[in-house]
């Protein structure tokens, strides 16, 4: 399926565009344009530094020395971030301090966005197979409720990926790797800025990047084959010096082939086999492979962005956005769906002095429209059957954002803000006879949720390179669509009207941390403990043996974020000047996690989850560590290990773990030419068994989705200015 992403081109201020400089990237050219600067990656870190919670950048570096294949390859070492693949493939389990863990499929929980503007549903509802990698120039990550930025409003977060654009891409790159399991994958990008040309009495530079990439995998466990295809495209013209416009393009074709979960003894016994428990009929087909499960869509999504610098210190932001999807989806039915989603943004940021102290004053507001029509099918071995319901979903939100960072003194940062959200759910649902083709129910609702989130906090600038950051802040996120259409009630009921009784989830976050380098750069840290209560934590749950959704009174997460980088040691082999020496370094991430229920869950009479036990999903200890040698000669090798210390429960009843596991991979590459790059890497090189993401709550049982086994991947990159 074809699928647009758009955002907004990068900031200016007053001096010339700069790039990232690295031994391993090219220096690209840069452009003067009279009184603008593109927004740089220092600029960036400064941004990050001022923000009173843990966040993290990837950097453009190691994207492209990453397979860039789904979201674990570049948020390894990102303490309180897990992402893990289901099937070898972009899909797969993401989530940021336990906020969502119900996600046994696809996304939600975290706002995900192209270069600040909302991707996905208007109900929150997402996916990570249109986001190709590769063409983003970094990517930055906000952890917990007080992502406020670009006006998040989930409490697990935000992740922003932003994408290259002319003044960063090279005129043409070629990439092209391959490996195990049949993966092969190709990248064709091109991106230019134009001379300063005449409009009217305006000067007009304009500029593109494009990319169009690939993959297929036939996948690890049988019935797993994936193919993508996607473009990713901007242009953009800057009008005199104080006015930008952007559209943004991007589409993607994708199909997957679903081989489903196992239960423990057969991962074990054959971690390659598809799912096979379940029966046959004409209300629900399981066996994965017998009933070819698998997801086919078109995506489309496109959007302007229009900036102002009105003044030195002041400036506006007008993007309006529309997406299609089209999606057939042979599961235990088979589902197809129309769905159309519109929204804007109108953002005004000013940052001018209050009473003699430097202040940045941002408020936002984004509407947001969705419309599904969605059909089901009876799945008969895999071939569309008779239809079984037709079902209409419309989502209406309103939010509005205000922030406001003033520096009470050279060194000390107050952030406060907040959000207003409104909400609206609408569904018609006709449940239809697959033996005479009659409508047996309808049902209709409209649901309504509204909520202000205020949040606040404070960065003390301890050195020119560290600070000490905390906040406190409320965070709330409706259910989606797909949760509040369920077939249960939590109390075990069928729903009379087409939404579940479901409520919205709230929390109150408490965090505190410290970030940084010392002076000489040798050592960077990132250091937080956060708690979060949780109130009305949706579940994904197992009632009457029927999967569905539903609210636990209370839970609590608690964890602590640590993560650093040292380098041990130069001039190892390659003694010289510090440009000519060799570097080690020692990079780790560690994340503790105590996710609880703090009340008894029901549905109906029978317990879901006691008072104490622990919120499945997630691994109490996780810790990631990487040894890296660079030689100035351009080579590169890494090797790294990923440790789920203890094995961790899947279901709220905690008894089922997933067992611990300890992987081994490794990574190199060499820059031949400054415009030549070769690249391999091993994975599980102990070729371990093992289950990185779990499905929570199975109501077979299947809870383990299984991890590829030993596996090899090589490519190279060649790029032309």
């Amino acid at each position: 399926m074809w699928f647009s992403l758009f955002g907004l081109s990068p900031t200016f201020a007053d001096t010339p565009p700069t790039t990232i400089t690295d031994t391993d990237i090219e220096t690209l050219p840069t452009y003067l344009v009279e009184g603008k600067k593109i927004e740089n990656i220092d600029i960036i870190k400064e941004e990050l530094s001022r923000r009173p919670a843990s966040t993290a950048l990837i950097e453009e570096k190691e994207i492209k020395q990453s397979r860039g294949l789904n979201l674990n390859d570049v948020l390894q070492f990102v303490p309180g971030v897990r992402f893990q693949s289901r099937f070898g493939a972009d899909e797969g389990q993401f989530q940021i301090r336990g906020t969502s863990l119900r996600n046994n499929f696809h996304h939600r929980g975290i706002t995900i966005l192209i270069n600040g503007i909302p991707f996905g549903d208007a109900d929150g509802f997402s996916d990570f197979e249109s986001i190709e990698l590769l063409a983003y120039e970094r990517i930055e990550v906000y952890k917990g409720t007080n992502a406020l930025r670009y006006g998040a409003n989930t409490i697990g977060g935000a992740i922003n990926f932003v994408p290259r654009t002319g003044y960063n891409a090279s005129m043409l790159q070629v990439r092209a790797q391959g490996g195990s399991f049949g993966l092969y994958m190709g990248q064709v990008s091109s991106g230019r800025v134009s001379k300063p040309m005449k409009l009217g009495f305006m000067d007009v530079i304009a500029d593109y990047y494009i990319s169009v990439s690939g993959n297929h995998q036939d996948g690890f466990q049988d019935h797993s084959q994936q193919d993508r295809q996607r473009l990713n495209a901007n242009f953009g013209f800057k009008l005199g010096t104080h006015q930008e416009i952007r559209a943004y393009l991007l589409g993607g074709n994708v199909a997957e082939r679903i081989p489903g979960s196992l239960t423990l003894g057969q991962m074990e016994a054959n971690p390659q086999q598809s799912s096979s428990l379940g029966g046959i009929s004409l209300f629900a087909c399981v066996p994965n492979q017998v009933c070819n499960y698998g997801r086919f869509y078109n995506l489309w999504r496109a959007g302007v962005a229009y900036r102002n610098e009105f003044s030195p210190q002041q400036f506006i932001e007008i993007i309006p956005f529309y997406s299609y999807q089209y999606l057939d989806h042979p599961i235990f039915q088979t589902i197809v769906q129309d769905n159309h989603n519109v929204g804007a943004e109108l953002r005004y940021h000013n940052s001018k002095p209050l009473f003699g102290h430097d202040n940045a004053f941002l408020i936002g507001h984004q509407p947001r429209y969705g419309d599904q029509h969605q059909r089901r099918f009876s799945n008969v071995l895999g071939n569309r059957g008779p239809q079984t319901q037709n079902l209409n979903t419309r989502t209406t939100n309103f939010g509005t954002y205000i922030e406001n960072q003033f520096n009470i003194s050279d060194g000390l940062v107050l952030i406060i803000g907040g959000r207003w959200d409104y909400s609206v759910r609408q569904a018609r649902n006709e449940l239809i006879s697959p033996f005479s083709g009659l409508v047996t129910s309808s049902r209709s609702d409209l649901r309504q949720f509204n909520a202000i989130t205020p949040k606040a906090g404070v960065v003390y600038h301890t050195s020119s390179t560290s600070q000490i950051f905390g906040n406190i802040s409320r965070g709330y996120e409706p259910p989606l669509n797909l949760e509040l259409t369920s077939a249960i009630n939590p109390d075990g009921s069928t729903p009379t009207s087409a939404f579940l009784s479901l409520d919205a989830q709230r929390a109150w976050q408490f965090e505190i941390g410290t970030r940084g380098t010392t002076a000489n750069q040798r050592f960077s840290w990132d250091f937080t403990v956060y708690n979060l209560e949780m109130e009305k934590e949706i579940l994904a749950s197992v009632i009457g043996g029927t999967s569905t959704f539903q609210n636990a009174n209370g839970t609590r997460h608690t964890g602590i974020e640590a993560g650093g980088s040292l380098l041990v040691l130069t001039g190892l082999l390659a003694p010289g000047t510090p440009a000519q020496q060799d570097r080690l370094i020692v990079r780790t991430a560690y994340t503790w996690s105590l996710f609880q229920f703090t009340d008894d869950v029901f549905g109906g009479s029978t317990l879901i989850a006691a008072d104490g036990n622990r919120v499945p999903g997630a691994p109490e200890h996780n810790l990631a560590g990487e040894l890296r040698y660079d030689h100035p000669s351009g080579f590169w090798i890494a090797p790294n290990f990923e440790w789920s210390i203890k094995g961790f429960h899947v279901d709220n009843l905690n008894t089922v773990k997933n067992p611990a596991y300890f992987v081994v991979h490794m990574k190199g590459g060499y820059n031949i030419r400054k415009n030549l790059v070769i690249f391999a890497e091993g994975r599980n090189l102990t070729n371990q068994t093992y289950a990185g993401a779990v499905v929570v709550n199975d109501n077979m049982g299947r809870f383990f989705n299984p991890a590829p086994g030993i596996s090899g991947f090589a490519g190279m990159e060649w790029t032309f200015n």
